[in-house]
């Protein structure tokens, strides 16, 4: 069946001279993988430059059932990236979220408010000029909710340790990476109850949060391994 949507590129693949695997999370059907060939002629249905990661996209497939390699048609960018492609510190942003997503997202199922989140947080990071430099925490924070794994922020005199497999504050202290310090349980805490983008967060408590947010996801999420983004992004954001 063809069908119109909108989609984010999470990955291109080369195949062959044209020929190219993208995987996609789209709009109204969720992760698909799909076949394609590009063109460099004005009158190309795809071009190699609309199959870049994190583009957003209208696109036109073929997409049958039981199927794993549905069919690309065409694809055009209908918002285009002007300013992150011109400040290393947001493309070092970008890559760290083009690379958490195709380690998260796995299902197939459609998830339209998943679309939107994704959409906003990516067009923010090109269009923001000033609060930007915590977009990956607040990512980080808001996708555990639509992944069904989102940490209750229920510290307290008595519950003062993050427990990472329970996702909940305890009163007994785990050692990592299956917990954290009470210092970090703090700081985790107090992050929790914010999660703004404009909030002020030290380069030593955003590189502690971004290890504690990776601990967690690690616990959580199966095959979920180092990711190769994150030494360029401590380094960019110190």
């Amino acid at each position: 069946m063809r069908i119109s949507d909108k989609a984010i590129v999470l990955q291109s693949i080369k195949l062959g001279d044209r020929k190219f695997l993208v995987k996609l999370y789209t709009k109204q059907h969720g992760l698909l993988t799909l076949a394609c060939s590009v063109g460099k002629s004005s009158g190309a249905k795809i071009k190699f430059s609309a199959i870049q990661a994190l583009n957003l996209l209208q696109v036109e497939m073929i997409v049958k059932q039981n199927k794993e390699v549905q069919q690309l048609l065409e694809a055009s960018c209908y918002y285009v990236y002007d300013k992150i492609p011109n400040s290393f510190t947001k493309l070092s942003i970008a890559q760290f979220l083009n690379e958490l997503m195709l380690k998260c997202l796995k299902e197939q199922q459609a998830n339209e408010h998943l679309y939107e989140f994704i959409e906003t947080c990516l067009c923010y990071l090109n269009d923001e000029e000033q609060h930007f430099v915590n977009l990956h925490l607040y990512f980080l924070t808001e996708l555990t909710k639509y992944l069904g794994i989102e940490p209750q922020n229920n510290y307290s005199d008595q519950n003062k340790f993050f427990d990472c497999r329970e996702g909940c504050f305890t009163a007994y202290s785990i050692a990592s990476p299956l917990g954290l310090t009470a210092e970090e349980s703090v700081l985790f805490s107090e992050f929790l109850k914010i999660n703004c983008l404009q909030v002020q967060v030290s380069h030593a408590q955003r590189v502690a949060l971004i290890d504690i947010f990776l601990a967690y996801y690690k616990q959580h999420l199966p095959a979920f391994n180092e990711l190769k983004s994150l030494e360029v992004l401590k380094t960019v954001l110190a």
